[in-house]
């Protein structure tokens, strides 16, 4: 019974990804075709180290994307590169304080940036070193870091790890 279950679900995992992905790519593409921003050359990224002018695109409502889309905002996602080495990630610096923020992400919770530290994904979730499956939100050492490097934050921001969709990371 389970063996069918698994084949049906991955049927239809099948199925959707078959039909869906075709308009997933004619939206993209269109997208690219109509923006108006400009094009991000290959030498102003790596891999893995963000530009620091990073521009990610906002809808009236909520949704973000780090390409152009119809109907989406271009905003410019303050990025700090502290370290550059390969193996590190993002943490990003919230806020309940709307004015200077990127964008909202529900809740009254507002993305003020994001800063480039040392450590490694799980899933999506960035983890810095030392910092491996705890909760870097409760953590000073990342409140002052965020609190220092982006102001607006007006001494009330905290960090969190969720930054693989930037990258491609489910």
């Amino acid at each position: 019974m389970k063996t069918k279950q698994f084949i049906a679900s991955t049927l239809t995992l099948f199925v959707t990804t078959v039909l869906c992905f075709p308009l997933v790519q004619s939206t993209v593409a269109q997208a690219q075709t109509t923006s108006t921003a400009p094009a991000l050359l290959v030498s102003q990224v790596t891999d893995y180290l963000l530009p620091e002018d990073f521009r990610v695109y906002v809808s009236a409502q909520g949704g973000v994307v780090n390409w152009p889309a119809p109907g989406y905002i271009e905003k410019i996602l303050p990025t700090v590169n502290k370290y550059t080495l390969q193996d590190g990630g993002y943490i990003a610096c919230y806020s309940h304080n709307q004015e200077g923020s990127i964008y909202s992400v529900g809740g009254g919770i507002y993305v003020m940036g994001q800063i480039r530290l040392q450590g490694g994904y799980i899933g999506r979730i960035f983890q810095p070193k030392g910092y491996e499956g705890k909760d870097i939100s409760a953590a000073q050492e990342f409140k002052t870091l965020c609190n220092q490097t982006f102001p607006a934050a007006r001494s009330g921001g905290w960090a969190g790890g969720d930054t693989g969709g930037w990258f491609g990371i489910q």
